[in-house]
């Protein structure tokens, strides 16, 4: 078999597996975090970040990330968190992204959700991840296609 075709599989299999993996920590670490204790926060600063980026054809793009930073106490320790909630939450609306900080104004109080083996672990939301580590993985099976193709024409 051509070299180059089970390097393209082997990255595409690579690629597939790494991000069916972070989606699954994500779902899981936002299942787990539905049964951890809850005490009360105060977020200390609130904001949108802008991420941009272009490719190699000068092809920009524009992501909206809302950050959050928070405080909580757990057994006298003052901690702080910024996780909204687990897996990439980013936007590629500006709108949506200013929506999702919405509840967690300066000087709100949320419920921040930690982890009681590890109190610094915390979330403020346990919704489930969206899609885009799905979408992510499935598109490393264009690398898996394209090997097999060649492989096919040799």
């Amino acid at each position: 078999m051509n070299m180059m075709a089970v390097a393209l599989i082997l990255i595409g299999l690579i690629w597939v597996a790494g991000f069916a993996w972070i989606h699954k920590r994500a779902v899981d670490k936002a299942k787990a975090a539905e049964s951890w204790p809850i005490v009360s926060g105060r977020v200390v600063s609130c904001r949108v970040d802008v991420e941009e980026s272009s490719d190699s054809d000068g092809n920009g793009s524009t992501w909206y990330n809302p950050v959050v930073t928070y405080g909580y106490t757990i057994g006298g320790r003052e901690l702080q968190g910024t996780r909204l909630r687990f897996g990439n939450y980013r936007s590629s609306s500006h709108k949506k992204a200013e929506a999702a900080l919405a509840p967690y104004a300066v000087g709100t109080a949320p419920l921040v959700r930690y982890n009681p083996e590890r109190p610094e672990e915390c979330v403020l939301e346990t919704k489930k991840p969206g899609p885009l580590y799905l979408v992510m993985a499935a598109a490393g099976f264009i690398f898996v296609i394209v090997g097999i193709a060649i492989a096919a024409s040799v």
